[in-house]
């Protein structure tokens, strides 16, 4: 399995994952010519896209979806039933297939499976996929980690997880008091801290990569991010199963590394 989140943030999400006979994107934020900019810096070609998964209706996730299907022919998008009301354009996309949360269902050689997460859209998911022994998670855009979501995190290599703001520079930061306290909401976006308690007291050590996803560029920084998680798993070391999990910065302009498993 090969992943790369080619970018994460407000001004558009996307994340690959493929193996030898499927090609999968989570999410499309961003049009071909984005994806082809973006696939091309990390390395990679890509010649077919087998199916995008779609997790909420929010413009930053779905923008891309008619450009994308115009250049690749054959693709079919997967959504829930209220993302495609929420968005109207997708009303019209006829190759589509319609999931529910806590069912699995096959995209080629991957096996997926949607679980609700508290955000403020219409039925918003995260993902867990899996293909040849290897699995991960996908969950952005949440205002926390609850026990079903965490339960899904368990067992997994990878996880793709929101590290979104730091709690003070949001406070005292430029947004509006309303949408302050939307992001600081249950159903708003996760905290850096709120990520580190998590690793810190009930990761279970399996993963052995973490992307650190949806980053504000207002509100946060990313050495913020990512000196509280790697603290965070410094923390928890020695109760792991496994010696260590490495920690990945995403990037909205740029695609992040790409790994193998």
């Amino acid at each position: 399995m090969r992943l790369t989140v080619l970018g994460s943030g407000s001004g558009g999400n996307c994340t690959l994952l493929s193996n030898k006979t499927t090609c999968l994107l989570v999410d499309a934020g961003f049009g071909s010519r984005g994806l082809k900019r973006r696939i091309k810096e990390a390395g990679l070609t890509l010649d077919r896209i087998d199916g995008i998964l779609l997790t909420h209706g929010h413009s930053d996730h779905v923008s891309g979806v008619s450009s994308l299907l115009k250049e690749f022919a054959g693709t079919k998008v997967y959504m829930n039933a209220g993302t495609r009301e929420e968005v109207p354009a997708l009303g019209i996309v006829e190759n589509w297939e319609e999931f529910e949360s806590e069912r699995q269902f096959t995209v080629g050689e991957f096996i997926v499976e949607a679980f609700d997460v508290p955000h403020d859209a219409a039925q918003p998911v995260g993902f867990s996929i899996s293909s040849n022994g290897f699995s991960g998670v996908i969950a952005t855009d949440l205002g926390e980690l609850n026990p079903t979501i965490e339960n899904h995190l368990e067992g997994c290599q990878w996880m793709v997880l929101e590290s979104n703001h730091d709690e003070e520079l949001l406070k005292i930061g430029p947004y509006p008091w309303e949408l302050k306290r939307r992001v600081l909401g249950r159903n708003g976006h996760l905290s850096n801290r709120a990520l580190g308690d998590f690793l810190r007291h009930r990761f279970d050590g399996s993963a052995t990569h973490l992307f650190l996803a949806h980053l504000s560029r207002q509100n946060n920084e990313p050495q913020l991010a990512f000196s509280a998680a790697s603290q965070a798993v410094h923390d928890r070391h020695p109760l792991f199963k496994r010696k260590g999990l490495n920690v990945h910065l995403t990037h909205q302009s740029k695609p992040s590394i790409v790994i193998d498993l």
